[in-house]
């Protein structure tokens, strides 16, 4: 199981089914490929790093975020059409509001930001690095770890909208995954691990880092979850876990919306004799 199998049934588990079980891709979103473009600028520039002590500038980073960008909206144009029988009215409207100049504006501020708060501080080890972790139920897990530092902390870079919780970073069971990771790959424990933020507002851009030493959940825990869901994706157990006034299972945000509707309402029997043939 990969990775990013595994956060997606710990996200909701009906994502899972459609993506997984049954194949269906999912709707793409334009702030889905901003966030891409600035995650493959940054490991461009790591692993340029890495190689020569520099990488990119700022200037340089920013045209290749945007050169990114660019082809990532011509793929969204591509799956757009590729899964409009799944897209709501809503979901369009939304997608249409989104602007994209204002898109590329807000990408460049944080790049800005970022290579003047961040990137001096960072001497990149590992960029990318794909790892492979065996688990007690004869499962690997599978993933990448976005990036380490020579001192033996790991880094995972998101962009985000809303301000991040130190509480809920704690509490998160990805940096257990990322510990063992990094053990793996290693053979010894990172120093530390950080998820660095770039949190944008209307107006500009700043950086939001939190850092534990060592994480709330041990391995134990992790690799009960993992069987845990292993067991429920072999029982077929798939459920949506968001309240129904969640913006999350909205009409304007779900691209699945309409694929849960028809679920509840033909049930799972009907519902996966109908899909599971296409």
């Amino acid at each position: 199981m990969s990775f990013t199998q595994l956060m997606t049934y710990v996200r909701c588990p009906e994502h899972y089914l459609f993506r997984y079980v049954l194949g269906i891709k999912r709707p793409p979103g334009k702030t889905m490929k901003h966030g891409f473009a600035l995650h493959e600028t940054f490991a461009y520039h790591f692993d340029q790093k890495k190689k020569d002590s520099k990488g990119l500038n700022a200037r340089g980073a920013k045209e290749f975020f945007v050169e990114v960008f660019r082809n990532a909206l011509e793929e969204y144009k591509t799956e757009m059409e590729e899964t409009k029988r799944l897209i709501t009215k809503e979901f369009l409207l939304k997608e249409r509001g989104i602007d994209v100049n204002q898109l590329v504006a807000t990408g460049l501020r944080g790049i800005d930001v970022y290579f003047r708060d961040m990137n001096p501080k960072i001497s990149p080890d590992l960029v990318e690095e794909p790892f492979t972790i065996p688990t007690p139920s004869n499962m690997n897990l599978m993933g990448r770890i976005d990036m380490t530092d020579k001192k033996g902390v790991i880094h995972e870079l998101k962009t985000t909208r809303r301000m991040p919780n130190a509480q809920d970073i704690q509490l998160d069971q990805q940096l257990a995954i990322y510990q063992l990771a990094y053990q793996s790959l290693k053979g010894k424990l990172p120093k530390g691990i950080t998820k660095d933020y770039i949190v944008f507002s209307k107006r500009d851009a700043k950086i939001v880092q939190f850092r534990v030493d060592k994480p709330f959940f041990g391995k134990n825990v992790v690799f009960r979850n993992i069987a845990v869901i292993m067991e429920a994706v072999r029982r077929n157990i798939f459920y949506c876990i968001h309240p129904a006034e969640s913006w999350v299972c909205s009409k304007e945000w779900c691209g699945y919306w309409k694929l849960h509707k028809e679920l509840r309402e033909k049930g799972f029997a009907k519902f996966m004799l109908q899909y599971s043939k296409k």
